[in-house]
């Protein structure tokens, strides 16, 4: 039974009750409505309230499922999200330690280059010199190219949020140095940083070189 048809029925029994008194006859010669069939109307009024009740089973399965879905899609946006949310902490772990080796050999090349440097300035042209200006010339350029390379990669470290770990004169710090030599001098503090080999830096807050470091020890007396 379609819905027209439901709301119809519904219409001729409210009108018919309306309109219906048991005490009321006809007047003589008038002709009256045909009588309601209610066996007939009961039936119908049967049948719908059982399709109703399907539709309501039905729409209650429907609503049911709704949820279940809605709980599933939901579950799945959670894995994802967690899923999502480990591929880019694993890539981002990826990046710092594919970025920690690269930095590591920058400040091999550095190291190389401030060797260099030191060289070139302890470097002291002789009276034989003199007698080839152009080799003097040579070393000066030398010095001039390998100090500007020098000062580029510092900038470029800077710009990576690099700084070196300032070590000399300081105390011995084990968490940031690596004692490689000591000194006996009683005239220095206990464990202060005389000298450093090989500087140690820092990126951030995050220790990226440990400072190789030469420190104090003053004699115990006997």
């Amino acid at each position: 039974m379609d819905p027209d048809q439901k709301e119809r029925l519904i219409d001729e029994f409210r009108t018919c009750l309306d309109g219906w008194d048991v005490g009321d006859d006809s007047p003589a010669g008038q002709a009256s409505d045909p009588p309601v069939d209610l066996a007939l109307l009961f039936a119908e009024l049967s049948v719908l309230r059982n399709e109703v009740r399907v539709e309501a089973r039905q729409f209650k399965g429907a609503l049911d499922d709704m949820r279940a879905m809605t709980e599933l899609l939901g579950e799945q946006n959670r894995r994802l999200s967690h899923d999502l949310d480990r591929a880019r902490e694993t890539a981002g772990l990826a990046q710092r330690q594919t970025e920690r080796r690269l930095l590591l050999d920058m400040l091999e090349i550095r190291d190389r280059i401030a060797a260099a440097v030191d060289v070139v300035d302890a470097y002291r042209p002789g009276f034989l010199s003199r007698l080839a200006p152009a080799e003097t010339r040579l070393v000066r350029s030398l010095r001039e190219g390998i100090g500007l390379t020098q000062r580029r990669l510092d900038d470029v470290l800077v710009e990576r949020r690099v700084r070196a770990i300032d070590a000399v004169g300081g105390r011995l710090d084990p968490n940031k140095m690596r004692v490689v030599g000591v000194v006996v001098d009683d005239q220095r503090v206990a464990d202060e940083v005389l000298s450093e080999p090989r500087r140690g830096y820092m990126r951030d807050d995050e220790l990226l070189r440990l400072a190789d470091v030469i420190v104090n020890k003053r004699e115990i007396a006997a």
